[in-house]
C-alpha cells in the first residue's frame, strides 16, 4: 500500500499525461491506418445468426512470414485493447511488424459486433442470451475456418486475454471441430478458468449477492454498452488525472497499479467500455459462487439443465481433454486469474508450459515494459 500513499501525496504534482485527442476517437480502422498500417474488416456470420465484425492488420514493410494469429479480447472489451499501448508494446501491432497476419476478434455484442440476421439489440432481450459459452460454441468456430479459407492457412495461432481465453478453453474442452482442426498454438494471458481464488472484490461481492438474477426482471440484458461521448471524456479524465483513473484497476484488475503503462490509459479508457451481455457476468457469477471454483457451463436452472444438458446440474468442462500446446501467462498482481487457479489449471492440462510476470490482469496487455511480448514472440517463432 506504499505506492498508494505516495501517489496520494503526489497527485497535486503529477503532470497531465499528453494524449493525442485524435487517438481518443479514432475506431480501430482509423486508428492503426494512421499508424501506418495496412487494415481490412471482414464481417463473419455464427451458425445461431450474429454477424461478427472483424479485423485483420498487416505492416506494408514487413515480409510475410507465413504464420496467421488471432487476437480475442477480454470482457466488455474489443480489439482495440490489442493496439492502443505504445507501438513497441502494443501486442497486435508488434505482430504485424514482424511479419504475423494479423486478426483481431469481436465477440458478438461488443461495439463492432451489434448485428444479427433477425434480432434487434436494442429491442430483442434475446439477443443478449449469451456468455463465453456461446462464443466457444458458435463465435470461435465461425471466425476459425473463415480465416482459414482467407489466407489459405490452415493453422492459425490464438492469443486470448481474460475472457479471450474462458471462451478457448471452452471450445477446445468440448472440442469444437473447426477450432480444434485449426489451431496452432494457444497463448492465454491471464486465464480465467477457475475461480476460486479469484481477488477482485466488487465481482466477489456481486456474485455473492445474487443481485444480477433480478437484472432480467429490471429489464437489464446488455451492460456496458459503449457511448463515443463518455469515452472521449473519460479517457481525457484520465489524461488530466491519471492517478485517479488507476483506482479502479487497483480494486478490479491489478493489485499493482504501477505496472500499467498509465500513458496509455487514457486512449484504451476513450475505447472502452465496448458493451457485453448481463449473462456474460452470470456465468462467472456461477463460477466463482460454486463450492470449489470450477470451470463449468451456465446453469439455467435444474428443470432447463435437464432440457439442454440431460443433467439438472450444468456440466463441467473436460479441460483434461484439451491436447493442443497451451502456454499460461500469469501475473503476480493479477486479481481476476489468480495464480493458485492458474496451478490448478495447468495441472489438468497435458501439453501446458506456464510463465509468470509481475504484472496485474490489465497490464499482461497493457503494461510497461516489453517482456510479455518478447515472450509471445519466443513462442510464436
Amino acid at each position: 500500500m506504499d505506492w498508494l500513499l505516495l501517489l496520494l501525496l503526489a497527485t497535486p504534482f503529477i503532470n497531465a499525461v499528453p494524449v493525442d485527442h485524435e487517438e481518443l476517437k479514432a475506431p480501430f480502422l482509423k486508428y492503426v491506418r494512421d499508424k501506418g498500417y495496412y487494415a481490412e474488416e471482414h464481417f463473419v456470420q455464427t451458425d445461431d445468426g450474429y454477424i461478427l465484425r472483424i479485423f485483420r492488420v498487416l505492416y506494408p514493410s514487413a515480409e510475410l512470414n507465413g504464420k496467421v494469429v488471432l487476437l480475442q479480447h477480454g470482457i466488455a472489451d474489443s480489439a482495440e485493447a490489442w493496439v492502443v499501448n505504445d507501438l513497441d508494446k502494443a501486442i497486435g501491432l508488434v505482430l504485424a511488424r514482424k511479419g504475423y497476419d494479423v486478426w483481431f476478434g469481436n465477440n458478438r455484442g461488443n461495439k463492432f459486433s451489434r448485428n444479427h440476421t433477425s434480432l434487434n439489440p436494442d429491442h430483442d432481450a434475446k439477443f443478449w442470451e449469451y456468455s463465453f459459452q456461446e462464443f466457444a460454441h458458435y463465435d470461435q468456430p465461425a471466425v476459425f475456418p473463415y480465416i482459414v479459407k482467407v489466407t489459405g492457412v490452415n493453422r492459425i495461432s490464438y492469443i486470448g486475454q481474460s475472457q479471450g481465453t474462458s471462451q478457448m478453453f471452452a471450445a477446445l474442452a468440448d472440442r469444437e471441430p473447426n477450432v480444434v482442426n485449426h489451431i496452432d498454438k494457444f497463448i492465454a494471458l491471464g486465464p480465467v478458468v477457475h475461480m476460486k481464488h479469484i481477488t477482485n472484490l466488487p465481482m466477489k461481492l456481486g456474485a455473492y449477492s445474487r443481485l444480477g438474477h433480478l437484472a432480467p426482471y429490471l429489464g437489464i440484458h446488455e451492460l456496458d454498452s459503449f457511448s463515443p461521448t463518455s469515452a472521449y471524456w473519460t479517457g481525457w479524465f484520465c489524461a488530466k488525472l491519471p492517478f485517479f483513473c488507476s483506482i479502479p484497476i487497483w480494486i478490479t484488475t491489478d493489485a499493482n497499479p504501477e505496472y500499467i503503462n498509465y500513458k496509455r490509459w487514457p486512449v484504451l479508457m476513450s475505447h472502452i467500455p465496448a458493451g457485453t451481455s448481463m449473462r456474460s457476468l452470470m456465468h462467472y457469477a456461477q463460477i466463482i459462487t460454486s463450492p470449489d471454483g470450477t470451470f463449468k457451463k451456465y446453469d439455467y436452472g435444474k428443470k432447463k439443465n435437464l432440457e439442454i444438458y440431460g443433467t439438472e446440474k450444468p456440466p463441467v468442462y473436460p479441460i483434461e481433454q484439451i491436447e493442443e500446446e497451451v502456454h499460461l501467462v500469469c501475473g503476480t498482481a493479477d486479481r481476476i486469474a489468480d495464480l493458485k487457479d492458474a496451478s490448478r489449471l495447468k495441472g489438468e492440462l497435458k501439453n501446458v508450459k506456464q510463465v509468470i510476470f509481475h504484472e496485474g490482469h490489465d497490464s499482461l496487455v497493457l503494461g510497461k515494459k516489453s517482456d510479455v511480448v518478447d515472450y509471445i514472440l519466443n513462442v510464436l517463432q
